[in-house]
Formats: structure tokens, sequence, C-alpha cells
């Protein structure tokens, strides 16, 4: 295959999808293939389909880059063909190539044989399997960011009666714990101080590898040597007890953070999103996590306007979340999802209800992230600078709280510095650099 070929990678939701994004990148590196920005011989989207806005947003970005270069080779990967491959393959006559969660690692070889020539079916979506195991994609060498991140579980056995992640990723499957290891170590080596791990259903990790679990993991990362710090993406609430707690506890390299979905403080609607906890489960739950580990950092996920959600069940979420003082809400209105047994509710919520609740919760959100905030005030905190501009400098305290200072050193960033917070906002806090 000639160098000159020329491609765009385009990755839309979680950072499972943003790292995996990375390493399809790699791969067409590889390969022989040549990124750019401009107009490419070969576009890929590497899409999401939790939402329905995320389907139609990896919809667009097909059809602009089918205008953008007529001849040029399209290609749809990821979530959304893996779990709608037959309404794509028949509404998307413009996409070349559909390819799901699975199998991504040929896409480089696939796309090459296409490009020389050579027959390729269009469909390749293979669906996922009992037996299947973790599809590993390159490791983005200089991954050109200040927080690495490391997929090290895929897939999910949780029957949510909104999701369609199970269908999109299929079982839990674990990255062998010494890969893990190996690419911390990696980063660490080439200077990275913040890792941050991830997964479909992060709390699973190891559920496929006997004597493994992630607190066994955190705590043999917490043996490697050097000057780093570790987060964890979200983890589901039926996937916290008291050993993975104690593991991010002090000592330990795991930032004072934990993103905890919720989705609602209602039981009933609990129940009837098919999640395997009460408000009062997760009230306790966070109670303990606050004891083990001090100043901890608290966000959320938020549904509103699930199909058959009273007010009642609205108030009663926005008194929950209010009394627990979480740090940070994430609010979506709900999305109907086919293939899920929520889209098929009678009761569903009216656009403008629904709305009304979303404004309210992110209301909320911003009185809570203000609250949190402030508690920072005249404490010090250790800064991960990502970038230095106009005299000031930016970046994220171990509490994932923006943080802002003055600052003209470029070579800042990328380091952990220490900062005094002088004032709270809503977005973050300011601080100095302590002299």
């Amino acid at each position: 295959m000639p160098l000159s070929y020329t491609f765009q990678i385009k990755t839309l939701g979680c950072p499972v999808n943003q790292q995996e994004g990375r390493g399809l990148a790699e791969a067409m590196i590889r390969a022989g293939f040549i990124e750019t920005t401009g107009s490419a011989d070969v576009y890929i989207v590497n899409s999401c389909v939790v939402t329905r806005a995320a389907a139609a947003e990896a919809r667009r970005l097909a059809a602009k880059a089918r205008r953008e270069n007529p001849e040029a080779l399209v290609v749809l990967a990821g979530c959304y063909p893996q779990v709608y491959r037959e309404e794509i393959a028949e509404k998307l006559p413009g996409v070349d190539l559909i390819t799901g969660t699975a199998g991504r690692a040929k896409l480089p070889a696939l796309i090459s044989r296409r490009l020389a020539g050579e027959p390729v079916e269009r469909l390749l979506v293979t669906p996922h399997g009992p037996d299947e195991t973790f599809e590993e994609l390159p490791v983005v060498e200089h991954y050109g960011r200040t927080r690495p991140v490391i997929k090290i579980q895929e897939g999910c056995d949780e029957v949510c009666t909104y999701c369609i992640v199970r269908v999109a990723r299929g079982l839990p499957r674990s990255l062998a714990p010494e890969k893990v290891l190996a690419r911390v170590r990696r980063f660490v080596e080439q200077g990275y101080r913040e890792v941050i791990l991830a997964g479909t259903h992060l709390g699973t990790y190891g559920k496929d590898i006997p004597g493994w679990n992630l607190a066994r993991l955190i705590r043999e990362i917490n043996r490697l040597p050097g000057d780093f710090r570790l987060r964890l993406d979200y983890v589901e609430p039926m996937d916290v007890n008291l050993e993975l707690l104690e593991a991010m506890a002090a000592p330990s390299r795991v930032c004072p953070f934990l993103y905890l979905p919720l989705q609602s403080g209602s039981d009933r609607v609990l129940q009837r999103m098919g999640r395997r906890y009460t408000a009062g489960d997760y009230a306790r739950l966070v109670l303990t996590a606050r004891e083990l580990i001090p100043g901890l950092s608290l966000w959320t996920d938020l549904i509103a306007g699930f199909p058959g959600e009273r007010e009642e069940d609205h108030r009663q979420t926005l008194q929950f979340v209010e009394g627990l003082a979480l740090s940070h809400l994430h609010v979506f209105p709900y999305s109907p999802r086919p293939g899920t047994a929520a889209a098929t509710f009678p009761d569903q919520v009216a656009p403008d209800v629904k709305k009304k609740r979303v404004d309210e919760l992110r209301a909320l959100d911003r009185e809570l992230s203000l609250r949190f905030h402030r508690q920072q005030v005249g404490k010090q905190v250790q800064v991960l600078v990502e970038k230095i501009k106009n005299g000031q400098g930016e970046g994220f305290s171990e509490h994932y709280a923006r943080v802002r200072f003055p600052a003209t050193d470029p070579e800042m960033k990328g380091r952990l510095i220490p900062v005094q917070v002088t004032a709270a906002r809503q977005w973050g806090v300011e601080g100095q650099i302590p002299r």
C-alpha cells in the first residue's frame, strides 16, 4: 500500500471510547497511513450509542466526511454499528465499511485491502459472545495529553432497563494485570504524573481472572516506583465494597475522587431502572467512603425524566442529592434506546417536563459545585498542570477540581504543582503557588 494514504478519525463518547480511538489511530499509523486534519482518503467515525444525540452525531460526521471528499473511504465503527448494524447498512449508503466494537484491531488491514481493490464485505459487525476475550489495540507511546487513560476492562453484565451497553460491549472481560502494570510503569517512565484507569464497567475488573479484582490491582499499582497518582473512572455503586475503599484510602496513589453513578434518588425509579441498590444503600456507601477517604470528591450521574418518574420522585432525587452534598452532578434527560426495556414502557415523560427537571438538577449542580469548591479555600492542593497561557496556569487537583493560578513557566505543563487555594468559583478554584 502506498504511504500517501491519509486518514482522519473522529471519536465520540466516553473515556473508554476516546482511548480506543487513539489506539485505532495508532494502529492506522503503524499500518502506513498518515493522520491528517484536512481532507483525507479515509474517514473513521468511532461512534457512541448511549444517547439518541450521540447516534445522530455519528451519522452527521459520516455524512460530513462524504461531502468533504466524495472519493474517500468512509468507515463507521464502534457502539452504534454494534447495536444497530442492520439499520445503518440500510439507511446510510454513503458509509463504505461498518464495524462494531469487536475486531477493530483488524480494521487497518481491511481498509488497506479495500483501497487496493480487493473485495471486502461492507458489514463487518461481529456479535459479542460468552467466550470473548479482551481485545487490545496498540498502546499509544506518545499520548499527547497530561493524563493518559488505560482501558483495563470491557463489557457489562448488568440489566439496567435504559441501557444498551451490554449489547454494545458484550460481557465483562479484563486486561491481564501484568499488562496493566506494565502500561502504568511505561507512562510513569515517560514522565506522566497521573494515569486514569477506565472501563465500561470498571468495578468488575478481574471478574474473569481468578484471584484478581480492582482492589488488588490498585494495591499492586501502589507498589510501583515513581512520582505519580492514579485516578479511577466511574465505578458503579454495586461494585464498591469495603475492600475497594480501603485500597483507595491513604496511604495510596489513588486520588480522593469517586465517580459513583446514582441515576435517581427515588427507590421506585431505581427499581424500574433495574439498578441493584436503594437510595439508602447509596447513602451508606457515601458515608463509608467519606469516613475512609478524607476530603473525598464525589461525582454522580442522574437521569431526569425516566419513564414513570413522577414529580414526587424528582423531588426525592433533588432532596437526596442535596442532603448528600455531592461535589458534581452529570445530568442527562432520559433518552429512549430501541432494544431496551425502558423504551417500551408506556408512561414516557413529556419533553417539557423532562427539560424542567434537567434544568432544576443542573441548577442544584451549580450550587453543590460551588459549595464543594468553597471547602477547598485555605487548603493546599496538588495540581496537574495542563496549560500555561497569558500568565495563568490551569489544571486539575487531586479532587478533580479545575484550578487556575498565576504562572508563566511553560515547563510546568505536565507537572504536579502545589497550589494554595484562595477563592472558590462554580467552575473550580483559584489559588497561588506557595512561596
